[in-house]
């Protein structure tokens, strides 16, 4: 069964490519508030994507000092920069956490939104094409221990939010699970964890970027 859905799916997504072909997806033009966006946008490798509009993730935990209801309203606490993974990291109860942050361009990815949204990554897993609040652009992937929400906010900068299992003191990563061990437990990562990323993605959008999307003005 499952050989045959995958046949499917590959036939149905070769049959998709057919007919978009180098498209770009319909979209309004740009606008304050943003636009609502296509559902079909998730079907075309282009994007009328803008990059004029600033960066919302300051690169600190520096919105959540100013404004704790936000760390509230994402039910986590404790939020601490990590330098590794570039994002203010709040932790959750049972044993999760929320990490806000960034991918900027840089010399060697100076664009970065076409590399999430044309998956130009080895070793994806349980990846997915969405729209959130039905204004961005984004995409959701198996990432470390959870899952990870790309955004596109009309901006060179892509809002990243994963949620996931906390990390272990010490020690003990050979006992977590991680993404591509199974095709079931990715599948049990995927349920456990991307609504809920979506969800903080949605909340921390809310909060920081008002009538905010991928076609601003």
């Amino acid at each position: 069964m499952r050989n045959r859905w995958t046949t499917t799916a590959a036939l149905a997504a070769a049959a998709l490519a057919l007919l978009s072909g180098c498209a770009v997806a319909p979209a309004p033009a740009p606008g304050k508030p943003a636009p609502r966006l296509p559902a079909d946008s998730v079907a075309y490798d282009e994007l009328p994507v803008i990059t004029t509009r600033p960066k919302l993730f300051p690169g600190d935990c520096s919105q959540f000092d100013r404004d704790p209801q936000l760390t509230q309203r994402l039910q986590g606490r404790s939020p601490r920069f990590n330098s590794f993974v570039k994002a203010c990291v709040l932790l959750r109860s049972a044993g999760t956490q929320v990490e806000i942050g960034s991918t900027d361009p840089d010399r060697r990815l100076p664009q970065p939104w076409i590399g999430y949204w044309k998956a130009y990554s080895y070793g994806l897993y349980h990846f997915r094409r969405i729209l959130v609040l039905d204004r961005y652009y984004a995409v959701s992937q198996l990432d470390q221990n959870g899952c990870l929400v790309a955004v596109n906010i009309g901006a060179a900068q892509v809002v990243t939010v994963r949620v996931g299992a906390q990390p272990p003191v010490t020690g003990g990563y050979e006992n977590m699970p991680r993404p591509g061990d199974s095709v079931e437990q990715d599948r049990r990562m995927a349920n456990a964890f991307c609504p809920d990323a979506v969800r903080a993605a949605e909340t921390y959008l809310n909060e920081v970027d008002p009538g905010g999307g991928s076609l601003a003005s």
